[in-house]
């Protein structure tokens, strides 16, 4: 029988096992909430960095824009800021930003010189909308891309008062400011959005107080940011172990919910309003501000998540314990019956403790046994909690066939391979898979076991999860390489110089322009030597006067490169100095504008071209609106008599002959001209002393002038003048001043197209003069000149207005009877015109001659329907009276 002292000594080990159990328990339970605390603020705190980052990414774009704006001296044009705009990937770079845009400071006396100012300056499209009562106004003059953005171009952003109070906290402030939760008119959902706002003062620089930088305010750079686009799986990984909510304080100052996760699902803005997490396991609130906005963050383990951390946290300790208890009592029990059992008993709970020991240990990694064909044979709660895989799932397998990622580096994992199968141990990163999928960067370390005789019998492998240390890593590599990127491939060349004007630094471009490498320009040489003599003097007298100031600006060059290339560069800088003032370097920056100076000087050349022809004393030339003279240059005064300064401020209607023609040519040119077009006439016009001259007029309305309209006027009085006496001579006979040929036939076809008209019939003479031969032979051509004339003469007087009369050469003439109502009504003008040639002729020696005549008389339509047929009757009728001796022509 056992003696009672067994019994006793067992019931007082069990009694002590319990407590120990129980102790080890709460200080498991501990150990439990702290793990889970600590598991808790490091998802917390990645998550708050995270923010801080994807809102404050966009400000490094804003400031690089605000660089640029520097250095152009405040004046960045809209093609410079959408070359700017275009050169950076918004997408990838700034998550949810829209665009970048420029906000001008407007008041409300000066909003329309503003917006014409505006158009004329390459934006004829742009006006201002939502304007608000405050003054001045804050309008959105730039932004980019515009396409997507162009509800938000000529936006009064002060109009609205969230907007209108971050504009004057960050010109206050100096600082990068975001606004409280506003909804961007350029956003077709309708959520919530920010402004992220960057000022912009004079000189590129922060005057100091905030009446100084109101006073110094060129603008605010801005970009609007969608927070739905912009938070786009911010919570992801969090969202599995925490509840989350993330608010931010409004205007009114209290806390509005921009998103928030239950249980791994998102929540929509109006439950996330009634979400509280005040009560939930291991709740707390951080606040945090970013751009001098405030925002809070609260956060709660998931139901999951508790029961997984807390929930079980010490029952295997417990049970472990208990049973552990109860086993010593019963070993102490046995002693009493056995001194050998007991002993072997102690030598395997020995062995049992020993190996608890070691996995208490590192209790807070994942451990894993294995035995020498790298098998797994016992895993800890660790692994289970970093990898998803119970015990008996584990157990039997291998690590690798377990854990091993699609993504896992090949060569690592052979390297951890050979180093287990050569019985070693080793220390390695591996990117492995959890059993949900997800893939985890963890930190191994693998150490061999061996047996008391020195054997190989297995291994003990720990893991720590370091996916987050990476993430980070990750994150700064992807930080500092675009910053890299940003300064070497910046559409400048920057660079800083030491006090001896020597290299120091120099960006990617920079060494393109000049053709050297880094290593044959830094500390060796400076700007200096590529500029020509007349820069490397210029430089030399900038150079001490901008140590001494600390600031230079606009300096222009000629860079000459390596391989012999040119280019006009602008040059501006500002200087660092230490704590005693010693200058220590230059942050100095260029802008390539050979295009720029090249223009320029085709512009200046232009300009001179310009004036030149302005001031030609051949062309007179006006600007008019509404009809009166702006300006006119000293040719047009000539043109119509007037003295300087004369004619600025007059109407364009004292210049016309009339009103009526003032008012024709108003009628007739204005309208082609507001069309876009051009108009050019022959006008008459009078000079002021009332005499007329004949004007070439030629006019076009200037673009975007509000109706102004631009005039060349050239004198053509003298060849209008010689254009009517060689349409004359070609028209009329030189000798007697009649109609000759040409205008005859004119006349003639005229006269046919009015009788078919009307219906009318006209006549046709041809007359040939009978003794005309014998005056030129007897009293000589001089003689015979003046018997044509005086015949001529004689036509001409005895014709009606409607006649006409011409002579076709030698002593041939033909007269044109128009209208009739019969043929008959052509007879008594023939005989008035026949009885007056036959009266005598006294030539200018005083002899007296006569002249008959012979006459051939045709009618239309009777004779003929042509001037060819008509002609062609009349001159046989002519002939055949001639050869008859008769003078006269029947009618019929």
């Amino acid at each position: 029988m056992v003696s009672t002292t067994a019994w006793v000594a067992a019931a007082a080990v069990l009694s002590i096992g319990l407590a120990l159990t129980a102790g080890a328990v709460i200080w498991q339970q501990r150990l439990a909430s702290a793990e889970a605390r600590s598991q808790q603020e490091r998802q917390v705190e990645r998550l708050q960095a995270d923010l801080v980052k994807r809102v404050t990414m966009p400000v490094y774009g804003l400031k690089g824009a605000r660089g640029t704006l520097a250095a152009m001296d405040g004046k960045l044009s809209r093609p410079a800021f959408r070359a700017y705009v275009e050169s950076r990937d918004l997408p990838s770079e700034f998550p949810g930003v829209r665009g970048f845009g420029f906000i001008e400071k407007v008041a409300q006396a000066d909003l329309a010189a503003f917006v014409d100012e505006q158009r004329r300056n390459g934006a004829p499209d742009f006006r201002v909308h939502g304007l608000g009562a405050g003054d001045p106004h804050y309008v959105v003059t730039q932004i980019e891309p515009l396409a997507r953005n162009a509800q938000a171009w000529g936006i009064d952003s002060g109009g609205n008062p969230v907007r209108r109070q971050a504009i004057e906290q960050a010109v206050d402030s100096g600082e990068a400011t975001l606004t409280s939760p506003v909804t961007l008119v350029q956003d077709q959902q309708q959520g919530q959005g920010f402004m992220l706002l960057v000022p912009v003062y004079k000189q590129g620089r922060d005057p100091g107080t905030p009446a100084e930088r109101r006073a110094a305010l060129l603008g605010l750079l801005y970009a609007p940011l969608v927070a739905n686009e912009l938070l786009q799986g911010a919570t992801d990984t969090a969202a599995t172990l925490l509840n989350l909510k993330l608010s931010v304080r409004t205007l009114d100052g209290d806390f509005a919910p921009l998103l928030a996760t239950r249980e791994g699902q998102p929540l929509t803005l109006a439950e996330a309003a009634d979400y509280a997490l005040a009560d939930a396991p291991m709740a707390e609130s951080t606040q945090f501000t970013i751009a001098g906005r405030e925002f809070r963050l609260d956060a709660a383990l998931t139901h999951k998540a508790a029961m997984r951390l807390l929930g079980l946290a010490g029952v295997g300790l417990e049970v472990g314990g208990a049973l552990l208890s109860l086993l010593l009592a019963i070993t102490v029990y046995l002693l009493a019956a056995g001194r050998a059992r007991a002993e072997q008993m102690a030598r395997d709970m020995t062995a049992d403790l020993a190996r608890l020991a070691t996995v208490a240990s590192h209790t807070t990694n994942a451990v894993l046994i294995t035995d020498v064909q790298r098998r797994i044979t016992w895993v800890n709660d660790g692994f289970t909690r970093l990898f998803g895989y119970a015990s008996d799932e584990a157990v039997g397998r291998l690590p690798g066939e377990l854990l091993q990622s699609p993504r896992t580096d090949p060569d690592t994992a052979r390297h951890m391979r050979e180093a287990t199968e050569a019985g070693l141990g080793c220390h390695l990163e591996l990117l492995q898979r959890t059993k949900d999928g997800q893939d985890r960067w963890v930190d191994v370390e693998v150490q061999p076991l061996h047996a008391g005789n020195g054997e190989l019998n297995g291994f003990m492998v720990i893991g720590s999860d370091i996916t987050a240390r990476r993430a980070l890593q990750a994150q700064a590599d992807e930080a500092r390489q675009s910053l890299l990127d940003l300064y070497d491939n910046a559409p400048c060349a920057y660079y800083a110089v030491d006090a001896n004007g020597c290299f120091l630094q120099i960006n990617a471009l920079g060494l393109t322009w000049l053709g050297c490498s880094a290593e044959e320009l830094i500390g060796r040489v400076g700007p200096r030597d590529f500029f020509t003599e007349e820069g490397q003097r210029q430089f030399d007298e900038n150079f001490a006067r901008f140590k001494r100031e600390g600031r230079v600006s606009g300096l222009e060059y000629d860079l000459v490169g390596r391989q012999g290339e040119t280019r006009r560069v602008s040059l501006s800088a500002t200087a660092v100095y230490d704590a005693a003032g010693h200058f220590l370097r230059s942050r100095s920056v260029m802008f390539d504008i050979s295009e720029t100076h090249r223009i320029r000087q085709q512009l200046h050349q232009l300009t001179l071209d310009q004036q030149a022809m302005l001031e030609s004393d051949l062309v007179g030339i006006v600007k008019l609106r509404d009809r009166r003279s702006v300006w006119h240059n000293r040719a047009l005064e000539r043109m119509f008599g007037y003295r300087e300064g004369e004619l600025l401020g007059a109407p364009a209607q004292q210049l016309y002959p009339d009103d009526a023609s003032f008012e024709a040519f108003g009628r007739l040119a204005y309208p082609q001209l507001r069309a876009g077009g051009r108009f050019r006439t022959q006008q008459k016009m009078r000079r002021k002393d009332g005499s007329l001259i004949w004007v070439d007029m030629a006019g076009v309305e200037l673009p975007g002038s509000g109706g102004t309209t631009l005039w060349m006027l050239l004198d053509i009085t003298q060849s209008k003048a010689h254009e009517a006496r060689m349409e004359r001579a070609a028209l009329h006979d030189a000798l007697t001043g009649l109609p000759n040929r040409l205008l005859l036939a004119d006349r003639l076809r005229q006269a046919i197209h009015g009788a078919e008209r009307s219906g009318h019939v006209f006549a046709l003479a041809y007359m040939d003069l009978n003794g005309f031969k014998q005056i030129n032979d007897t009293h000589g051509h001089d003689a015979g000149d003046e018997v044509l004339k005086t015949v001529g003469a004689r036509l001409l007087a005895g014709l009606r207005a409607s006649d006409t009369v011409a002579r076709l050469g030698g002593d041939e003439f033909v007269v044109l009877l128009t209208p009739a109502q019969a043929p008959t009504e052509a007879e008594p003008v023939l005989d008035r015109l026949l009885d007056a040639l036959s009266q005598p002729i006294t030539l200018s020696n005083g002899a007296q001659v006569a002249v008959g005549s012979s006459l051939g008389l045709a009618h239309f339509p009777g004779d003929g329907r042509t001037p060819d047929a008509l002609m062609r009757h009349a001159d046989e009728a002519m002939f055949a009276n001639k050869r008859a001796g008769r003078s006269r022509a029947l009618t019929r």
